[in-house]
């Protein structure tokens, strides 16, 4: 956590723990839960790199199924062209 929000943390908490050590325990034991939940939970996270990946396979999957509709369609064409022409 940064040190801003921990000193707030700090100030806050001695208003209902007088005593400066059990103050800072409880907000050291705090801090210590919630770098223990964002461990375990950021992994559940999406980065700009895991993002760029999903826009490339998402890119190559559009230009792959676009690709496969312009052939079945030629190929359809080719199709009613040649049993008109019969």
């Amino acid at each position: 956590m940064k040190s801003q929000i921990i000193l707030k943390l700090f100030e806050i908490t001695q208003e209902f723990i007088k005593d400066k050590s059990k103050a800072r325990e409880f907000v050291s034991r705090i801090e210590q839960t919630i770098d223990a939940k964002f461990d375990s939970q950021k992994d559940y996270f999406v980065s700009k790199k895991d993002l760029y990946e999903v826009e490339t396979k998402i890119s190559k999957s559009i230009y792959i199924i676009g690709s496969i509709q312009f052939l079945a369609i030629v190929a359809s064409v080719l199709a009613i062209i040649g049993f008109m022409t019969k």
